[in-house]
């Protein structure tokens, strides 16, 4: 019975270090992704205001371009005319 026991506590021990090292790939992998996702915005709001504030594009340009967008990549959100405003 003492055997079973102790099997068990190791049994249990290695689920937590198992569980432990899970969350911990789960964490840096979505700390990896919002980077990645900022990065992003962050160079979408760069171009937008390049184009936007220099007079490259004229009113309605955002909306048109965020139809497209959305045209292109059906199920994307979050690249609304108002998002790409935002990002600027």
């Amino acid at each position: 019975m003492a055997q079973t026991n102790e099997i068990t506590n190791v049994y249990n021990h290695a689920a937590e270090v198992i569980k432990t090292a899970i969350l911990q790939g789960q964490y840096e992998a979505l700390k990896g992704v919002n980077r990645l996702q900022l990065a992003t915005y962050y160079w979408i709001g760069k171009y937008v205001s390049q184009n936007t504030r220099k007079g490259f594009w004229g009113t309605g340009a955002l909306e048109r371009i965020s139809e497209r967008i959305y045209k292109l990549l059906p199920g994307l959100r979050g690249y609304s005319a108002e998002s790409l405003k935002k990002m600027r």
